[in-house]
């Protein structure tokens, strides 16, 4: 008997996929971007395993904007300690 409902994973595997024309028309640079983007959202595959959620999109997203409040956060505490 096989699953019916993706995992979260494969929704973001298949969101990589899904935007692959988009990738393709970016700059590399912004092509290392869009990976990286994806990349945070595998980094929360458990925490959106646990949504139901109906929109996929915005666990993913969600992921996404964790992983770039840490790096703020981190950026931050840098800037205050060199001006400390």
């Amino acid at each position: 008997m096989g699953r019916t409902v993706p995992t979260f994973r494969n929704i973001i595997e298949s969101f990589g996929w899904e935007w692959n024309d988009f990738k393709r028309a970016l700059r590399s640079i912004d092509k290392e971007a869009f990976d990286e983007l994806i990349n945070h959202a595998r980094r929360h595959a458990v925490a959106g395993s646990n949504m139901s959620n109906p929109n996929p999109f915005e666990p993913v997203v969600m992921s996404i904007l964790i992983e770039h409040e840490k790096t703020i956060r981190k950026l931050r505490e840098h800037v205050e300690r060199e001006h400390s």
